[in-house]
């Protein structure tokens, strides 16, 4: 029997080490690699059925690990943080108007960005964020290659030294609740991570641009949309350009747009437009890309639309506006079909808000730049509609055979109004969560459920904030994790491990322990590392029977040091085709500010536990 068990803990970390060699040569998807890895542990549990240490049940049991599900619900907050422009809004605090020394506000953006990731999950924070950088490098005639890694390398600094910062930090909480130990509060990695933190943030701000090499002649792939959408404002009495003085053709309320013309009843105004003062009334006929005309309506809402005199007597219109308030608002582009009914017709003709819940806000002719009101162009096949509308509503589209939906161009508007609940319930889950008086699990769960029962977050993009692959992912490593514990084999390396570090002082133990996880890390993913090692870290405080919580806090904070690959942090990935980033990069910014960590931890840590 002990020749049987000892079987099983071998077949385990063998199909452990397989596991590891599919994730490394990255040819199947994570996820696949992961299915597989918990189909041959239920293949062992068959072979062995009546020795086996684990069942289907104890397999499947990560599905529902509290760590897991708190990633999860976390996923949903900062999704309805940025549906409602939250992060928007901060991001949009740093004025790029303003005569700031360009280090100075790239520096300040970096540590925002730190500050921002340690209470909530950093994905989305740099999706906000690489726009304000390009922004930043197409004002300043920067490279963006020296600025996208560093903003990647920040936001694991500062999501390691709070529990809430990093999927990683959860998933090892969830971890060490099921070994039945004290959980980890929010703040109790805080410390030791800030001593590895804050040096580590200073070298990536200075050291790291220095570096990474130059190379100017990459196009910069954020550069601005060339295509000119043909769109309309009206001038209304709640209008915020109403009085507004144009000049030299300009507003700066809409910026990267190209005034046409200005028509006041039966006159129109042609460039170049001088102290002109707008009027109650005036139909503003401008030239813009589709990024500008999103930042348009950011600042001008429901104006940027074409007014339709037949829209007037329409019933059912005042409905479409509601529901355009109340639902999560789409933009999206629609193609005109060759067949389509709609060819030779104007939009007043057509009626196109009303049988199909959407507004034209833009019209875009590949052949030749329109210079006419929108409202008053014959439609021809092949024209781009750029329209606004509910989820549903643009869902609609593709059942239209007048038109064809280019799915790939949808994207969801801040919907400001709710901007106040959003930041209420994220704010509220935090300091409740802080204060310890309910678990950070129950906490987050809450406030998910808050953020879509208050309508701050659409039910059906709080389900596409879940990270199917993630969570997939995760579970099946969790399954492995638990397996690895039961089956032995976490005691065999550990027995093996104790042999090497046999009658060597804790604070060895604790150090190797940290350099042998930030070496697998940059390999596995930050999740897929925490849940092998936090085991084996657990066996290893009790075989010398000190507290755990150095050994838990040590595999944490090392499993985050995922600097020197682009697949160890989902972060590094983001970043790697807009920054134009080789892998070599990674390698070569990343082993010095690991090897950094590695000494930070060396002098530092285990001071700091006592040993």
């Amino acid at each position: 029997m002990i020749i049987e068990a000892n079987t099983i803990a071998i077949l385990t970390i063998v199909v452990g080490v397989i596991a590891l060699f599919f994730f490394i040569i990255d040819k199947y998807p994570m996820e696949t690699v992961s299915i597989g890895l918990l189909s041959a542990l239920a293949f062992i549990q068959i072979l062995f059925v009546r020795e086996g240490p684990f069942d289907i049940e104890g397999l499947l049991s990560g599905f529902a690990n509290p760590g897991l599900i708190t990633v999860m619900a976390l996923l949903i907050m900062a999704e309805g943080m940025v549906a409602t422009g939250a992060i928007r809004a901060l991001a949009k605090i740093f004025d790029l108007e303003r005569k700031i020394n360009t280090a100075v506000l790239f520096s300040v953006i970096l540590i925002c960005v730190a500050a921002l990731s340690s209470v909530m999950n950093n994905t989305p924070i740099i999706v906000m964020f690489i726009p304000l950088i390009a922004a930043l490098v197409e004002k300043s005639n920067i490279d963006i290659r020296k600025t996208l890694l560093p903003l990647s390398y920040v936001s694991m600094l500062g999501g390691m030294t709070t529990l809430m910062g990093s999927s990683t930090n959860l998933i090892g909480a969830g971890i060490v609740y099921d070994f039945g130990i004290s959980p980890i509060g929010l703040l109790d990695m805080s410390i030791p991570a800030l001593i590895i933190a804050i040096p580590g943030l200073f070298f990536t701000l200075f050291i790291i641009p220095k570096l990474l090499p130059k190379q100017k002649t990459l196009k910069n792939p954020f550069a601005r949309d060339a295509r000119q959408f043909l769109a309309e404002i009206e001038i209304k009495e709640n209008s915020k350009l109403l009085g507004i003085k144009i000049e030299n053709n300009n507003i700066n309320e809409l910026n990267s747009s190209n005034i046409l013309f200005i028509q006041r009843g039966e006159h129109a105004f042609y460039p170049p437009i001088e102290s002109l003062s707008l009027k109650l009334g005036d139909v503003i006929v401008l030239g813009a890309t589709r990024k500008s005309l999103e930042e348009a309506i950011s600042k001008l809402g429901d104006q940027l639309q074409p007014q339709l005199t037949k829209d007037i007597t329409s019933d059912n219109l005042d409905e479409i506006d509601k529901n355009l308030i109340k639902d999560s608002r789409v933009l999206a582009e629609v193609l005109v079909a060759p067949s389509s009914e709609m060819i030779g017709k104007d939009l007043e003709q057509i009626r196109f808000r009303n049988f199909t819940g959407c507004i034209v806000l833009g019209l875009l002719r590949r052949s030749r730049m329109l210079k006419d009101r929108v409202t008053e162009i014959p439609l021809l096949a092949g024209d781009v509609l750029l329209v606004q509308g509910t989820e549903e509503s643009i869902s609609n589209l593709k059942n239209n055979s007048d038109v064809v939906l280019i799915d790939w161009t949808r994207k969801y508007l801040p919907q400001k109004g709710k901007l106040f609940r959003s930041s209420l319930i994220f704010l509220t889950t935090i300091l409740t969560a802080a204060s310890g008086l309910v678990d950070l699990a129950t906490a987050s769960i809450i406030g998910a459920s808050a953020m879509v029962l208050t309508n701050a977050l659409s039910i059906n993009r709080a389900a596409n904030a879940i990270n199917r692959r993630l969570y997939i992912t995760i579970a099946s490593m969790l399954a492995y994790g638990s397996a690895l514990e039961s089956s032995g084999g976490a005691q065999l390396i550990v027995k093996n491990l104790m042999f090497f570090l046999n009658d060597k002082p804790i604070s060895f133990t604790l150090c190797t322990l940290f350099i042998l996880v930030t070496i697998f890390t940059n390999f596995l993913t930050n999740n897929a590392t925490v849940i092998i090692f936090m085991p084996i870290a657990i066996n290893l405080s009790y075989a010398f029977n000190v507290d755990t919580m150095p050994f838990i806090i040590t595999v944490i904070l090392a499993s985050n040091i995922s600097f020197c690959t682009p697949f160890g942090y989902q972060t590094n990935l983001l970043v790697m085709a807009p920054g134009h980033y080789k892998f070599h990069d990674y390698v070569k910014c990343g082993i010095p500010l690991t090897i950094l960590t590695w000494i930070i931890y060396i002098f530092f840590i285990p001071k700091y536990f006592g040993y």
